[in-house]
């Protein structure tokens, strides 16, 4: 059977990013309040703490899986643009492309030129035909629907014929 992959929507990637940012940065946040000053915590320890955390959370995530906690909950996969299996280097690009960015938030310019960053990223999701933001074109990634594909027959059921009325005898 050919399998023609799904793509995500941007909607299903949106609310799959959300609940990655949130596993990550909420008990991050929340530590870095707690040992250092809130100014502190703020603008420095948690931007730079998130960016290397959410690195690992997701590397090794789509490495072994090819999907995140946040992913697996939107029903979303992170494959090779070949069709294939996520390669661990594809990972490590896709990640540090999206995760680093937060790391310049304590530096004023570097701040801005992130958040420039960030609207290009969203931006690129709806140009072309493959829905690839900046991280999946350099690491060469897609980011499919699995449960469309799910959703499809199996391959050896034949589908119900209507029942059809007899042919009538041609007029002469």
């Amino acid at each position: 059977m050919t399998y023609e992959a799904v793509l995500a929507e941007p909607s299903q990637r949106l609310v799959a990013r959300l609940v990655d940012t949130l596993i990550v940065g909420v008990p991050l946040a929340t530590a870095a309040t707690g040992i250092f000053p809130r100014e502190t915590a703020q603008t420095v320890v948690a931007p730079i703490a998130f960016a290397a955390v959410f690195l690992v959370y997701e590397v090794v995530q789509l490495a072994i899986w090819g999907r995140t906690v946040g992913k697996r909950l939107t029903g979303i996969r992170v494959i090779s643009a070949d069709g294939g299996r996520l390669r661990v280097s594809q990972a490590l690009v896709r990640s540090a492309i999206y995760a680093l960015p937060p790391a310049a938030r304590p530096v004023p310019v570097l701040n801005v030129l992130a958040g420039i960053f960030w609207l290009a990223e969203i931006g690129l999701l709806f140009e072309g035909n493959h829905r690839q933001a900046l991280h999946d074109r350099a690491a060469g990634t897609l980011v499919v629907d699995v449960r469309a594909r799910a959703a499809e027959p199996p391959v050896d059921e034949e589908p119900v014929a209507e029942e059809q009325a007899p042919e009538e005898p041609p007029v002469r």
